[in-house]
């Protein structure tokens, strides 16, 4: 017999927005059910992707020494001197302590959990559906998050019974063991950061893309400089403008492509990364007025309430930019819409950050934007190399890059690629956020020695390339 319910709000999907959407709700006093196809809080954030692959980041860039090894000319430690076991635990751990702490936070503010598939009967009734297809709970619900997230787009050709060959980024931390050898098909976000940790631990990768630029979203400036970067990283192939004709299994048991030039690869496996696509396929959306738009996503007004007036999404279902950190707010924002609670508009600035190696992490308009725009502005640059924390922490390579407007100095955007980008990014954001003039970092005191500083130094470097007798004072 179904277990019924009767909620104020039902949250399908328990990643970063559905996390703190229902907290939201539940500090409001709202009686809150948080649904979950895997049984699993955090999400795929947590259990598959974010969280993990940034602990297998820091894990290798730990255990090689990679940084420190290319400033001092030393040899990293390699892929056959690293415990796989170590790699594992490390990850292991670090998904156990913050699955606690998740659960920990629901049941102290008094979510209820029903693990299983939802489906909507209508727009306010949902069935919860187990793996063997028996319906476990009945939820009436006075209004729904939708924050399923996504999953890898497959090739269509992927070949049948290969799983141990061809993976993804939710399956690839399966793998028995670190391969020798890898294809990365695939030069996106998530392609690039996976090839360059590879690398660094040691594996001969091979990144191919049929487009022929590496992260194009990117400053122009901050693109070479990482496609420079890569370039020259041990252990590293790039192949771009390269199209695939098929994927198959090689006599030697071999992950091998068929290239559209004619010529063949082989690796022991290959991780394809090929974009992702909203996990709403089980949910009946049929059976609501909920619209989708020509590329899947749920359709929702700046409120995240969709085309049906109780339900609201979130996260990757609704599309880009698809962050872990604009879930988080998403979901928060749409709960408080959902309830009439005081609310404000989705911020304009918020950065975006690429684990990379190295990190690269930006906020606001690129040069190529403003000038297109044709907005009058100073570029100010800071090289690691410049900063004393650079060579301490053995990475000389890396820019911080300060965009503001020539006549009222304020702060246009940031872009910063080196050790530590994605921390050092939340400097900008700030500084975009409150409209600050760029004299504020050179009139301002840093901890030294730190990357932080840096601000500084790129302030001084674009005020004093301005025209007026103005820029003298600036030392």
């Amino acid at each position: 017999m179904p277990e019924k319910m009767e909620v104020d709000l039902a949250v399908i999907g328990a990643g970063p927005a559905g996390q703190k959407g229902a907290i939201q709700a539940a500090k409001a006093g709202k009686k809150v059910v948080v649904i979950d196809r895997l049984g699993l809080l955090g999400g795929a954030c947590l259990n598959q992707g974010t969280i993990p692959s940034k602990t297998l980041r820091s894990a290798i860039l730990d255990l090689t020494g990679f940084v420190q090894s290319v400033y001092h000319g030393n040899a990293p430690r390699e892929v056959h001197e690293i415990p796989v076991d170590e790699l594992r635990r490390r990850l292991e751990r670090v998904i156990k302590d913050e699955n606690v702490q998740l659960a920990q936070q629901c049941e102290s503010n008094g979510i209820l959990t029903a693990y299983g598939t939802a489906r909507f009967v209508d727009p306010h009734h949902l069935e919860v559906v187990d793996a063997a297809g028996s319906v476990t709970h009945e939820v009436e619900a006075d209004k729904v998050l939708i924050s399923t997230g996504s999953s890898p787009r497959h090739p269509i050709d992927l070949p049948e019974g290969s799983e141990d060959l061809f993976v993804d980024s939710d399956i690839v931390f399966n793998l028995d063991k670190v391969p020798q050898s890898l294809i990365v098909l695939g030069a996106g976000i998530i392609g690039c950061e996976y090839a360059t940790m590879y690398a660094a631990l040691g594996v001969e990768v091979a990144l191919i893309d049929r487009r022929d630029q590496l992260l194009r979203m990117l400053d122009g400036e901050i693109g070479s400089r990482f496609a420079e970067y890569i370039t020259k990283m041990p252990h590293l192939t790039i192949e771009l403008g390269v199209g695939i004709e098929k994927l198959q299994r090689s006599d030697k048991g071999e992950a091998q492509i068929l290239r559209s030039d004619g010529k063949t690869m082989e690796a022991e496996c290959l991780f394809y990364s090929m974009g992702r696509i909203a996990n709403l396929e089980s949910l009946h959306l049929e059976n609501t007025g909920v619209d989708r738009d020509n590329l899947g996503n749920i359709t929702v007004n700046p409120l995240f309430q969709t085309t049906e007036p109780n339900i609201y999404a979130a996260g990757d279902v609704i599309g880009p930019p698809s962050l872990a950190s604009t879930s988080v707010e998403q979901g928060r924002l749409a709960v408080r819409n959902a309830f009439l609670l005081r609310s404000h508009h989705f911020p304009d600035f918020f950065p975006y950050g690429i684990y990379t190696i190295p990190e690269i992490s930006a906020v606001g308009p690129t040069e190529e934007e403003l000038t297109k725009q044709g907005v009058r502005f100073e570029v100010g640059r800071a090289h690691y190399s410049e900063v004393a924390r650079g060579p301490i922490a053995g990475d000389t390579e890396g820019i911080i890059k300060i965009l503001f407007h020539r006549e009222t100095l304020e702060v246009l955007s940031v872009h910063i690629i080196g050790t530590l980008a994605t921390e050092l990014i939340s400097l900008g954001q700030m500084a975009l956020s409150l409209r600050v003039r760029v004299d504020y970092f050179v009139d301002t005191i840093f901890n030294y020695p730190t990357f932080a500083e840096g601000f500084r130094i790129a302030a001084l470097n674009g005020l004093n390339k301005l025209d007026d007798d103005a820029s003298a004072k600036w030392s």
